[in-house]
Parts: structure tokens; C-alpha cells; sequence
């Protein structure tokens, strides 16, 4: 997408990031970025790469009143790094063994047995700690990257279900726009079905499904997309409802990931030993385009007389954009101003 600004009638364009492949390799996108820095690590650089990366749940009754379970946790989060010939789990395909096991049950054995027997196609793999606060954050091992193994792939349990998850998969850390790392990355989730059983409630008892049906993520009915569009690898939320908001339009972002890169071995701050608070994402960050406002859906049609702001959905907030491209964007339009001012003329 692109921000446009219009200057002495000359249109000038901001492009926002590339985050799924090109067209001809492209696999439906598992996650939206919320916001991105990007780095100048070239992605041949030779020495030491890892992120470290921080879990925020948001999943809660408050956002997702509909049949919300008593007692509602996550699993221990799973993240790995791997090539491009390894998928953990994607969309519109169905669910291998491991992804199941999770999915269903919380267990990693299976998977950690998948991640092993794939070879040179995928590099780590790490595991963080079961929470039983929905709301709660933590933060992950530090996770290695090449060029080689540039992906991310990550699922987190929703339990009690019957087999729904939140998680993203193939996230490439090299930008396809400037082929070098991202520094940052804040990625939202969408709440995700295996297709391994048929269960429609939180508490519903094991129904196997035989064939198995492609993972496919949740969407609401009378959401701005269509729904449901299998083909974009979309269903409707169960029967119940769960996981929309109290407007039964919309399905409030579940969790997040926000992961920083952390460049070779050396000192963070020169002359400082290194020393992971210098470098780990906050556990908590308050968002002013969060989903909710005091406790306002802003799909709320009385948003605004109920909050006295302006709705978040009016802005710009829907696409990442990239902290660094914002900088030099307006670096460029001050030396454009100047350029008007001394000769009365645009050049670019």
C-alpha cells in the first residue's frame, strides 16, 4: 500500500514494506505486522544473528465475551527458525502430525520430532512457558537466523479448545524491499483452526475429523471481508460466536509477537557488558490504535460519544509502516521545502 502526499500538485509516494513473497511463490499471508524498523544488515552478514522475541497475550472476556471458558490459558509457545523448504504450518493446507499435537493438546514432543528429522531446512527451535493469565506476556529464548534459515514460524495453544491456536508462519527477517534484517517487528495474530477436529465450543469433547480439513483462520460474517472465502483460507467463527467482540463484527487481535534483533557478540552500548535488558522488548506496551479503548470495541457505532476520541479505524493505523522510511520521508520533503523556497520550482 502507499501513503500519498500531494505537494504544490506534485503526488509523492511512501511505500509500505513487502511482507509476503513475490508473485509466482506466494503463499496466503498468516499474519498482520503492526509495526517494522528496518536495519542495514545486509542478509550475508557473516557473523552471529538472533531476535528476541516477547509473547503479549490479549485474549480476555472483556475483548471476547462470547462463551469465554473459566479457566483459560496458553500453551508453552513454540518458535522456529528454518529455510524456505520447511513450513511449520500454513494456511489453506492441512496440518502435519506436530502442529496437531499442539494444536489439540499443548505437546511439542511431536513437533520438536518434525523440526529434527527436517535437517539442514531448519536451524532452532525454542519453547517458552505455559501462562495461565490470557492477558499475561513472557519472553521467549533468543532464536538464531541466516540467510539461509531466514523464516520465523510460531503457534501458541488456545486451551481450553478443541484445537485453535494463535501463532504466524513464514515470516521472512529479510526484507524483500531492502534484502537486509529487520530490526524490529511487531506481529499481530489471528485466531487459527487446525482442521483436526470438529469441536464448535471451548469445552466440546474430541471429535477427530477424518480426512482432516486445511488450517484455516476465524473471520466474522458481517466483517468488512468476505467471510467465508476459502479460498483466502478464511471460515466463520463458531456458532457461538467466539472470539468476536460484543459488536459481533469484529475478532480483536488474540496476541502479539514483537521480536529485536540482536547484531554478532559484542556490547549492545559500547563499554557496557551486554546484558538482555539492553535489547528484550517490553512485556506490556499500550497501543493508541489498540483494539479497544477504556473498554470501547472500535467497531462500536457510538465509538466516538462513548470515548470522546476519534475512531482509530478512521486513521492510518491499518498498515505497518516502517519507522525508518517515515524519517527519511520527511528528511526528503523538508529538503524538497527548501528546494521550493530557494527556487521556486519541484525537482525529484
Amino acid at each position: 500500500s502507499l501513503v500519498l502526499l500531494l505537494i504544490s500538485g506534485t503526488l509523492i509516494s511512501l511505500t509500505h514494506a513487502q511482507f509476503n513473497e513475490p508473485p509466482g511463490q506466494r503463499r496466503e499471508q498468516t499474519f498482520r505486522v503492526l509495526e517494522f524498523e528496518n536495519s542495514n544488515i545486509n542478509q550475508r552478514y557473516p557473523g552471529t544473528l538472533r531476535y528476541y522475541c516477547t509473547f503479549r497475550g490479549k485474549w480476555s472476556e472483556e475483548r471476547h465475551p462470547n462463551d469465554f471458558p473459566r479457566h483459560p490459558s496458553w500453551s508453552a509457545p513454540v518458535m522456529i527458525s528454518h529455510s524456505n523448504g520447511y513450513r511449520m504450518w500454513t494456511g489453506t493446507e492441512t496440518a502435519t502430525a506436530g502442529v496437531e499435537s499442539i494444536a489439540e493438546e499443548g505437546f511439542t514432543t511431536i513437533i520438536t520430532n518434525e523440526f529434527l528429522n527436517a535437517g539442514f531446512e531448519t536451524l532452532m527451535i525454542v519453547h517458552g512457558e505455559r501462562m495461565f493469565n490470557t492477558t499475561d506476556s513472557q519472553h521467549l529464548p533468543p532464536i538464531n537466523v541466516t540467510v539461509e534459515h531466514p523464516f520465523l514460524s510460531s503457534m501458541v495453544k488456545i486451551t481450553p479448545s478443541p484445537d485453535w491456536f494463535v501463532g504466524f508462519s513464514d515470516f521472512r527477517t529479510i526484507s524483500y524491499d531492502t534484502e537486509t534484517y529487520y530490526n524490529r517487528i511487531v506481529i499481530q495474530s489471528y485466531v487459527w483452526d487446525s482442521g483436526t477436529d470438529g469441536g464448535l465450543t471451548y469445552t466440546a469433547l474430541d471429535r477427530d475429523l477424518d480426512p482432516q480439513i486445511p488450517v484455516y483462520r476465524f473471520c466474522p460474517r458481517e466483517g468488512r471481508r468476505q467471510c467465508p472465502d476459502i479460498s483466502k483460507g478464511r471460515i466463520e467463527s463458531p456458532p457461538l460466536g467466539q472470539f468476536l467482540d460484543y459488536t459481533g463484527t469484529y475478532i480483536p487481535t488474540p496476541a502479539e509477537f514483537e521480536c529485536v534483533l540482536r547484531v554478532g557478540e559484542g556490547d549492545v552500548y559500547a563499554g557496557t557488558p551486554f546484558n538482555e535488558t539492553q535489547i528484550r522488548p517490553p512485556l506490556y506496551v499500550p497501543r493508541p490504535d489498540d483494539d479497544f479503548v477504556d473498554g470501547v470495541s472500535p467497531h462500536d457505532p457510538e465509538f466516538e460519544s462513548k470515548t470522546g476520541m476519534d475512531n482509530p479505524r478512521d486513521g492510518s493505523g491499518g498498515s505497518a509502516r516502517s519507522v525508518t522510511s517515515i524519517i527519511m520521508a520527511t528528511v526528503e520533503l523538508v529538503g524538497i521545502i527548501a528546494t521550493v523556497m530557494a527556487t521556486g520550482s519541484i525537482q525529484l
